[in-house]
């Protein structure tokens, strides 16, 4: 069923809310005030929103216009939910950018069926949908946390829902860096910060929100801050990662060692990226054979050729020959992929219509099954 976002400041209110879509099947959270509220929502992606009108800190008007200037929210359904029932004050609710303006008296049941009229044909999908991917290769060069940064904000943007990126290399990963963002927190710190359970209360001050929807978590920025692959508290975090997101991408360091094969497990995909190249294709089978020695099903790997040159690529037709699989996707050579990285701005947003940007949408989309 659908997540739902509800915001009032009576508690009784909200607690009948809450009662009644539970027990239509929704999970909700609940916010009593308008601030903490758009704060949520920008966070958990919500499917749907009630709120009321007269809250502390930003009324309902208010949070719709908010609401209505963010991306991630732009086309969330929205009910404003009021003791007030003038026309005037139905009207104004509709030009701030709320969808409905139902008033309090209105019965449990009528509100329930409303919401099940707004909330998206995917809606329910969407709310149900975890998935955990991670972009993989052995050798450095083939451009995996480019394409994890592009990917990331392609599912965000796509779905419309909060995306979780995660950048696992041990010291100095880019993730951020391609996304202009400036770590205040990184991998080591979350870990360190936990002595219990990894709760999304817990996990949400360590990840950095970019614009696109993604948020992300950094890899260690300086010497001396590297963890440990072999910390157990890794595997308890990212585990953990479903429950805090519905979309998570995971920029996986360039190993093939036992330790780490309880983390790779957990992916619901892997995609291998290699580069047209010889010495990238010998990687590829390597790393094949090693995933399948680390006891990864086949079935959930996926071989992702990204040509990160312009200069005389391998045929693909050679490059299947020599791994003996399918290629699952073909990212074209894309000259202002090096201009993106420089500029802190990545391609699905700067140059969304390039060969290069709907060749990794069109990636992202499958897979999620949607094309």
């Amino acid at each position: 069923m659908a997540n739902i976002l509800v915001i009032d400041d009576d508690k009784d209110i909200l607690r009948l809310i809450e009662f009644t879509l539970k027990r239509a099947g929704h999970t909700i959270i609940t916010s009593t005030n308008g601030a903490q509220g758009l704060t949520l929502a920008k966070e958990q992606s919500p499917d749907l929103i009630v709120c009321d009108v007269m809250m502390p800190k930003l009324n309902g008007y208010d949070f719709c216009k908010a609401a209505r200037d963010d991306d991630t929210l732009k086309d969330v359904p929205i009910i404003m939910f009021s003791a007030r029932f003038q026309p005037i004050d139905k009207q104004t609710a509709l030009d701030a950018g709320a969808t409905d303006y139902l008033p309090k008296s209105t019965d449990p049941d009528a509100l329930v069926n409303r919401i099940a009229e707004l909330l998206p044909a995917n809606g329910t999908a969407k709310a149900s949908v975890r998935s955990m991917i991670g972009l993989f290769s052995l050798r450095g060069g083939a451009g995996v946390t480019s394409l994890s940064v592009n990917i990331a904000i392609a599912l965000a943007l796509s779905q419309k829902t909060r995306v979780s990126l995660v950048d696992l290399a041990q010291l100095g990963g880019h993730a951020a860096l391609m996304l202009g963002l400036r770590p205040t927190s990184s991998v080591p710190q979350l870990l360190s910060s936990v002595s219990g359970n990894f709760t999304s209360d817990v996990m949400q001050p360590h990840f950095m929100r970019h614009n696109s929807g993604v948020q992300v978590l950094a890899s260690p920025p300086t010497l001396g801050q590297a963890f440990s692959l072999t910390d157990d508290r890794l595997l308890r975090m990212v585990s953990s990662l479903k429950s805090f997101s519905p979309l998570t991408v995971l920029d996986v360091p360039h190993i093939l060692e036992e330790h780490f094969s309880p983390v790779l497990q957990l992916l619901d995909r892997i995609l291998l990226v290699l580069s047209p190249d010889m010495p990238s294709v010998q990687s590829t089978v390597i790393a094949l054979q090693g995933l399948n020695q680390l006891g990864m099903d086949s079935k959930k790997i996926g071989l992702v050729v990204n040509q990160v040159s312009p200069h005389n690529p391998l045929p693909i037709e050679i490059i299947q020959k020599a791994i003996k699989r399918p290629i699952l996707a073909t990212i074209p050579f894309e000259p202002n992929m090096t201009k993106a990285v420089n500029s802190s701005n990545p391609l699905l947003l700067s140059n969304p219509k390039s060969a290069g940007a709907m060749a990794i949408g069109k990636l992202a989309l499958n897979l999620l099954g949607k094309t």
